[in-house]
This record gives C-alpha cells, structure tokens and sequence, in this order.
C-alpha cells in the first residue's frame, strides 16, 4: 500500500535512508540524518511537495519525495524527484510503485516537469527512471567525493506536459 508520509514514518524513513548515506553511493550526501533533522525534512514537504510511503504488513519498505528543484519563482512547476527501497524488498516492483505515484501527484498539483539526479554507479535506479519515461538530459563528471571514490551525477527529465 502506498500513502502519504505521516510523522509517525520518520524513523523508518531515516533509517532507510541513513543506510543509503553510510553504505552506498545511492546518494552523494555523506551525512546522516538525526531524528529531528528527519523531522524537519517532512515537516518542509507540503502539498505540491509530498512525501509517500510503500507500507507492507504495517512497515515502511520505501519511500519517495517530490522536492522543490530550484528556489528561484521561475522553477516552481519544476519538481525533483527521490526514491528509495529498503534493502531487502528490492526487486520487487516497490521503486515502480512509488515512482509512479510521485509523477501522478506530479501532474496533479500541476508541475509540468519532473527531474532526477542520479548517481552514475546506481544503475537500478537509472534503469528505474528510464522505464517510467524519463530521458537522460545531463552528465556531470566527478561532481561528488563519497567514500574515497569521485562519483558522476546523470540528470533524468520527465516532461509530463507539453
């Protein structure tokens, strides 16, 4: 089942996602987050921006977000997007879930695109984003110092309206 966020997920969320920062290169931020900075986080997704959960048999097993892209006015109907499933339930069609719910709540509150920034060692995730219609539009090389190894950054784009 998949469904908003709520505070009650903050936990599960940072744990899953604190896993991604300590072990992989899934993300290039190298910082943890604590309980309140986990907080914090879902408490700045509002409705344009939101935060949903894939729930099995009452546990957060993945997550997704649409965040603003840029602050500037002119980037409002622009949304970044990030998904992340808990090791050991990948592979089971839970980051298509999720993926696609963020593009419909993308095109319901109106955002006309819908960007991804993503490691160029996390293949899955690039395989993800190409199969829910997103294209490759960038490449940034050597961009992020994580784990003593220079990672690529590849930008996605998925125009939902034209």
């Amino acid at each position: 089942m998949i469904r908003p966020a709520t505070p009650s997920d903050n936990a599960a969320i940072a744990a899953i996602w604190n896993r991604e920062v300590l072990e992989t290169a899934a993300t290039t931020d190298t910082e943890p987050r604590t309980l309140g900075a986990q907080q914090a986080w879902l408490a700045a997704h509002g409705p344009a921006h939101p935060v949903i959960v894939a729930v099995e048999d009452g546990e957060v097993v993945a997550f997704g977000a649409l965040s603003p892209y840029r602050p500037k006015p002119s980037y409002a109907r622009t949304v970044e997007d990030s998904v992340y499933v808990k090791e050991g339930w990948r592979g089971k069609g839970l980051g298509g879930l999720v993926l696609d719910h963020l593009l419909a709540l993308a095109r319901a509150h109106g955002h006309r695109s819908v960007i991804a920034r993503i490691t160029a060692v996390n293949e899955p995730s690039l395989t993800l984003h190409e199969r829910h219609g997103f294209a490759r539009v960038g490449h940034e090389y050597q961009v992020a110092l994580k784990h003593g190894i220079w990672l690529d950054v590849v930008t996605l784009q998925a125009v939902l309206m034209r």
